[in-house]
């Protein structure tokens, strides 16, 4: 499985959000892993509500272009759970941070949610997510029969984002962002 269908179609995360052709992931993945870590599994699993193992981290870059609207990022996304089968999704649990070259007005926001996530086959649903003191959107994928909720929150140049299988209650997802910030 590729990380670009991993993070789409799982919903697992906003990362990737001003992705695009110019995405290149990292060869650092024990480095992005170290830096997961900082996130307990048993943290996230006393959200969810069900075991998860310890974060696969990755690290992905994105060049300010016309096509992202000259924003560009660096993004940490931290799997915990496996990745490889649309049934594995399901008890799988994405936390991401980037850090963008600007920060992007709300609309802009919402515009590069809307455009990351515009990929055939996928339905997506975006709906503001009000009370969390930053502009917030609520995402919502299904894709063969998997249907997964991700929570973004821009703050400046920093979107954190937690995703997980829509069996979840939008209050964990926002603890889970709570627990991105520490990355």
């Amino acid at each position: 499985m590729t990380r670009r269908f991993s993070a789409l179609a799982a919903a697992v995360v906003c990362a990737g959000v001003c992705a695009g052709p110019a995405s290149a992931a990292t060869s650092h993945a024990s480095t992005a892993t170290q830096l997961c870590s900082k996130v307990s599994a048993s943290s996230v699993s006393s959200i969810v509500g069900y075991k998860v193992p310890a974060a696969v981290g990755e690290t992905l870059t994105n060049k300010p272009t016309k096509a992202n609207d000259d924003i560009g990022d660096a993004d940490l996304y931290c799997a915990f759970g496996a990745q490889k089968s649309l049934a594995s999704l399901k008890k799988s649990v994405g936390l991401s941070v980037e850090t963008l070259t600007r920060a992007p007005s709300a609309a802009e926001f919402k515009k590069l949610l809307e455009k990351a996530h515009a990929i055939p086959g996928l339905k997506v649903k975006l709906a503001p997510y009000p009370g969390l003191g930053s502009e917030a959107f609520l995402l919502t994928f299904s894709e063969a029969g998997i249907t997964s909720e991700t929570l973004a929150v821009g703050s400046g140049t920093k979107l954190y984002a937690a995703s997980v299988d829509t069996g979840t209650s939008t209050s964990k997802l926002a603890s889970l962002v709570k627990l991105a910030e520490k990355l």
